[in-house]
């Protein structure tokens, strides 16, 4: 198996965005009977890295899409929208490439675009969009970046230099962003300030609801290639589709519509053979209830966590959400839903005990304690009530009644309802993110959001309605 291209941690050159690229991107978390995934995984096409843990899918869940006899095989609803594209707007073949800068799979993939570029001329076009893999701890900022290039002219440029280079080490970005003539300020700025996170959001959401699993993924003309394929392979696809695009001319379709014609009837979303496990393309509506709330009541964006208090990752992402929080202030805030697992022994009596110090005013302070602590257990549990200075022996009381289990355990059919399979689990004004990500990750979520609650509001929504209105509808 190739070796994923290497994108190192730190920017030398530019401290705004050398921070950024101090920030861990990868997706954790306590699972029950969950392995590590391989990469490439088992089963996935060859050439290709795979999505790890995304679920299996159905092209078809009902009915087909309409077919016409002169628009034959399986084709899917491809939208080239904002993307960057190269080649005649009204060629007949149009190639939406869905790529990931680390994937070694992806450069391979991008040669063999390149030939073909150059073989066909002016009767090809490529649109990039971004997949960046959850393992590949900085292809997202790679993706970011690309955005940011694309707005200062020069997207071809950088995504051709940084697939000729052998490893891509971002300590020389400003050698890069040199090399093809960007202003390196606006590419931190556009970075710190997450500017093409929604753009790079939807092109995951997009890619999702069209089953890709893993990189490259190529849609011609709305026929579906993973992997990076063999260059016979894609040049007889395209051959068929430039007879099929004469034909359609001949007939009458304007050539800047012969895409709009080659994809119209294709499927629009796949469907999840496996309905287990949260859809990170899903909205899902998470009913608030008496559950604590930190934060300002009628903020754009709400975070519901479910927690397991004896859970590392859980820890983990507690210090994500908390830099969150002091990023974002008042415009977030966050819902606590229980979620203990039945295989760390103490987090059911740290969750009775959070809901024992909640009626003393203390359940903020009790969960923060809790998650400073290095191992939880009865002893710790106890000593954190004495440092709040609660009744300690309320507090043990609890820990041996069933009292708050009505509580706890609703919280725990809920997640279920969900079909929240470990901790920590998040929603984000409906959006589901599976264990603890980055604060990059995180970042670019909630700036989507927060465009979405604007929207919304400019509607005419009231602040009080938000959420409900949210995590209803896109």
């Amino acid at each position: 198996m190739p070796r994923s291209r290497r994108i190192s941690r730190s920017l030398a050159g530019s401290a705004s965005v050398a921070g950024l690229l101090a920030i861990v991107l990868g997706l954790t978390g306590c699972r029950k009977g969950d392995g590590e995934a391989e990469v490439p995984a088992e089963g996935t096409p060859a050439g290709s890295a795979d999505a790890a843990g995304l679920p299996g899918f159905d092209v078809d869940s009902g009915e087909a899409p309409q077919t016409r006899p002169d628009v034959p095989y399986e084709r899917f609803y491809v939208e080239v929208g904002d993307a960057p594209t190269r080649g005649d707007a009204d060629a007949p073949v149009t190639i939406v490439a869905f790529y990931d800068f680390e994937c070694t799979y992806c450069e391979r993939g991008h040669r063999t675009m390149e030939q073909l570029e150059k073989e066909y001329g002016g009767k090809v076009r490529v649109a990039y969009k971004a997949f960046p893999l959850a393992f590949h701890s900085q292809a997202l900022i790679a993706a970011l970046a690309a955005r940011s290039a694309q707005a200062q002219g020069k997207f071809w440029q950088f995504h051709d230099f940084l697939f000729d280079l052998d490893e891509i080490d971002f300590r020389a970005m400003p050698s890069y962003a040199r090399a093809v003539g960007l202003d390196l300020q606006v590419l931190a700025e556009d970075i710190d300030t997450l500017r093409y996170g929604s753009a790079v959001r939807r092109d995951l959401r997009q890619a999702l609801r069209l089953g890709v699993r893993g990189t490259p993924a190529y849609f011609i003309n709305g026929r579906r290639i993973s992997g990076a394929k063999p260059i016979e392979e894609l040049r007889a696809m395209i051959d068929e589709e430039v007879k099929l695009a004469a034909a359609w001319e001949a007939k009458g379709i304007e050539k800047d519509k012969l895409y709009a014609y080659a994809i119209a009837d294709g499927y629009r979303r796949v469907t999840y053979a496996d309905k287990e496990g949260l859809s990170a393309e899903g909205l899902y509506k998470v009913p608030l209830g008496d559950s604590p709330v930190r934060g300002n009541k009628q903020a754009p964006v709400t975070i519901v966590t479910f927690t397991d208090f004896e859970c590392p990752y859980c820890a983990r992402g507690h210090a994500t959400v908390e830099r969150i929080r002091e990023r974002y202030g008042d415009k977030v805030r966050v819902v606590f839903k229980h979620l203990p697992l039945p295989f760390h022994k103490h987090a059911f009596l740290a969750a009775r005990a959070t809901l024992a110090a909640a009626e003393e005013g203390k359940f903020w302070e009790f969960h923060d304690a809790i998650f400073e602590q290095e191992t939880v257990d009865e002893d710790g549990i106890l000593a954190v009530a004495k440092e709040l200075r609660l009744d300690r022996k309320k507090i043990a009381a609890a820990m041996e009644s069933a009292g708050y289990d009505g509580i706890i355990t609703g919280d725990m059919n809920l997640a279920r309802q969900l079909g929240v399979r470990g901790t920590p689990a998040y929603f984000v004004n409906g959006r589901a993110i599976s264990g603890a990500v980055g604060e990059l990750e995180f970042r670019m979520i909630i700036q989507e959001e927060l465009e979405r609650a604007e929207a919304k509001l400019a509607e005419g929504v009231a602040p009080a309605q938000l959420y409900d209105v949210l995590t209803s509808s896109e």
